[in-house]
């Protein structure tokens, strides 16, 4: 529940930034949407503005005077009426009321990072641990009970610092039962104070790229975390916040250029519900963190240049200059409904392979 709750307020907020940017130009805001139709409730007007609550409840929507339908000869000769049209709007304009949903997704990125490390300090590396990326089906670490996402503590009674020195210690004990210590590690790179045990045998001949445990692994940052003054805390924090950002935010662009990972990597509102109840579980910053990597993941993906999205308006915006506004006009409707088309199949297939193939 909390997570469609986070969800929910992200796609709010992302509309509330178009809604904002609109305002700001004089476009005619005629309905802004908490949820999605069919209509339930309208909560009041304001203005030209009508306020409604709607049956599903996710998200939102703002409808904008002039934005998808064609605009009737007296909204195109009366000069007040069509001043307050999307569509009578410069290039530039429609481009900033477009962008503005992403803007908006990106600043609550920022902020989401910013309160964390206001409340944490600032991360400061320490040393390297050994993390468990990947575990082969049948391998004996898989058999043992290894998860992706564990950091090896110990093997045996010898502590672990280095990939090569857990490497090493595994191939002189090829053949014999082994004691691995294991942690978790949460979202904010905190190692766990408590460790369990597993034994497992590492086998002498194993296949062609899997290794003896049949492990994948990652050396990654030990981090300790720097408390700066109350007064200089949150400066500090939307220093780092920021960084985070633009780190995550190009980590995203990278795997959707890589269409093969995006495959891999690439889930649905049941995946995303599952990542979410497990962050609440670890309590409110873990939640602020999974809020601020949703709200850039939608930051980008409404960027990409597919219809219906920010990212296709944008290109059509951009097309005008090309081929002129009125064929543009002519190919956006049939193309925005393809584009919204392939999106709903798109979700379709991902909530499936969330559900039966996770």
């Amino acid at each position: 529940m909390v997570t469609i709750l986070v969800l929910s307020l992200l796609i709010l907020l992302h509309e509330l930034g178009h809604f904002l940017i609109a305002k700001l130009f004089g476009i005619h805001v005629l309905e802004f949407g908490i949820g999605l139709p069919p209509k339930g409730l309208k909560l009041f007007k304001h203005k030209e503005t009508e306020y409604t609550l709607n049956w599903l409840p996710i998200g939102g929507f703002v409808r904008l005077a002039g934005e998808e339908t064609d605009p009737t000869l007296w909204e195109r000769i009366n000069p007040i009426t069509h001043g307050h049209m999307f569509f009578a709007k410069p290039a530039w304009q429609r481009s900033l009321v477009v962008l503005a949903g992403v803007a908006m997704n990106f600043l609550i990125g920022i902020l989401m990072f910013s309160v964390i490390y206001t409340k944490m300090g600032i991360p400061k590396e320490v040393g390297q641990q050994v993390m468990v990326t990947q575990v082969v089906g049948g391998s004996p670490a898989q058999l043992a009970g290894i998860t992706i996402g564990e950091v090896v503590v110990k093997v045996g009674d010898i502590e672990i610092k280095t990939a090569d020195q857990f490497v090493g210690l595994i191939k002189n004990k090829k053949g014999e039962s082994v004691s691995l210590y294991l942690a978790k590690v949460d979202a904010n790179g905190n190692r766990s104070d408590t460790s369990r045990q597993v034994s497992v045998i590492p086998r002498e001949n194993p296949p062609d790229g899997e290794g003896a445990l049949g492990v994948g692994i990652s050396s990654v940052a030990t981090l300790a975390y720097e408390k700066k003054s109350w007064y200089t805390a949150p400066l500090y924090g939307a220093v780092e916040g920021s960084k985070e950002a633009i780190g995550w935010s190009r980590e995203f662009l990278r795997i959707f250029a890589h269409p093969s990972e995006l495959i891999n990597n690439i889930g649905g509102p049941v995946a995303v519900v599952k990542v979410g109840q497990q962050a609440s579980r670890e309590g409110w910053l873990t939640m602020a963190r999974f809020a601020g990597i949703i709200s850039l993941n939608l930051a980008i993906f409404n960027l990409l240049p597919i219809p219906a999205l920010d990212g296709g308006r944008l290109l059509m915006i951009f097309l005008e200059k090309i081929v002129g506004r009125k064929r543009v006009v002519k190919i956006e409707p049939i193309v925005n409904t393809v584009g919204m088309g392939l999106l709903i199949l798109l979700l379709i297939g991902v909530t499936v392979k969330d559900l039966f193939f996770a």
